[in-house]
């Protein structure tokens, strides 16, 4: 089993704020990895602006970014910002879809310490359902077949669902498959499906419990290993040879003492940080003014690191919340189906 290393904590960088799916449990609405105050979206640093702010919040003590989007390839200078951040990061990651990944072999190849492809089902009509595009399995599968000749390490990311947990099974041997041809490290992440206001019906009808998820691969694996990572705590299994790795907001998630009281009590608490293509920087899954930071280019050095600590002080503040999934269900009213039957 690939055995799980301890992270840091990672600024998770949005490079561009669209995506070729529709995928149905991402909020577009909301923003996901892009939620900024209203006066400022739509604005969108250019490569250098950018990297400015991605080697301030380098120098404050965050070791890891990971690159996302909408769907991060879809931005044209994305190769030339992964080769320019490689030397300031201890660990460089890219989340896509696949769609546009030929364009950046090369920097991924030679930059990129995990390549993680979204594919929620082998089962390619539960593709084509999720992300609404005919497209997204045959880009996904030739990505990750691409991933696995040249030895990029590589995981793949499924949204756990109630839809798809008859194919579960499925993804594991189509994985098992794909290592028995690797030369470089693979495992599956199983991923909570997060929840978002504009998603609400969905959410409430597929959302899955880890712990239902624990049980199963328990049964079938054996006790795993645990890797607490700032945000939430892995589960890693050794799945006869190759690891199967899911990730859990259900016990217990970070939170700040700001966290208390928030009428937006999201799923994944304090998870890193987040930066926008806008230069928005924040802790939190929101575009209240109040709780983060635009990094603009007309600050000085000092006046953008003195922005960047700010909001560092969140993750040093933050504790693991036990009973976090429990209120987040109070706060929304929220009853996920998957929670309150058999």
């Amino acid at each position: 089993m690939q055995k799980p290393q301890k992270d840091p904590v990672y600024v998770r960088a949005s490079v561009w704020p669209k995506c070729d799916l529709v995928c149905r449990y991402c909020p577009v609405e909301e923003g996901m990895e892009n939620r900024v105050p209203a006066r400022y979206a739509g604005q969108q640093l250019t490569t250098e602006q950018y990297l400015r702010n991605a080697a301030a919040i380098a120098s404050a003590g965050i070791g890891g970014i990971s690159f996302t989007g909408g769907e991060p390839t879809l931005r044209p200078d994305l190769g030339d910002i992964i080769e320019a951040v490689r030397p300031m990061y201890e660990r460089v990651e890219l989340t896509t879809n696949g769609a546009r990944l030929p364009k950046i072999t090369d920097a991924v190849s030679r930059h990129i310490d995990l390549l993680k492809i979204s594919l929620d089902s082998v089962r390619q009509s539960d593709v084509l359902q999720i992300t609404g595009r005919r497209f997204a399995y045959a880009h996904a599968t030739e990505s990750i077949q691409w991933a696995i000749s040249e030895r990029v390490p590589l995981a793949l990311n499924a949204v756990l669902m109630r839809r798809t947990r008859d194919v579960l099974d499925q993804t594991i041997d189509f994985v098992a498959d794909l290592v028995s041809d690797a030369r470089s490290p693979v495992h599956l992440s199983l991923l909570d499906f997060y929840y978002s206001p504009s998603r609400r019906a969905e959410w409430q009808e597929d959302y899955l419990p880890t712990d239902k998820v624990l049980e199963l691969l328990t049964d079938r694996y054996g006790e795993p290993e645990i890797q607490e990572r700032f945000g939430c705590r892995f589960y890693w299994y050794d799945a006869n040879g190759f690891s199967v790795r899911l990730k859990d907001s259900y016990s217990a998630t970070m939170r700040a003492p700001k966290c208390e009281g928030c009428a937006s009590y999201c799923q994944e608490g304090i998870y890193g940080i987040k930066h926008s293509v806008e230069g928005w920087l924040t802790t939190c899954p929101s575009d209240r003014e109040d709780l983060g930071n635009l990094l603009h280019p007309d600050l000085s050095d000092e006046q953008l690191t003195e922005r960047v600590t700010a909001i560092l002080a969140d993750v040093d503040n933050a504790r693991s919340t036990p009973d976090s999934f429990d209120v987040m269900c109070r706060t929304h009213d929220l009853r996920p189906a998957a929670a309150v039957a058999s």
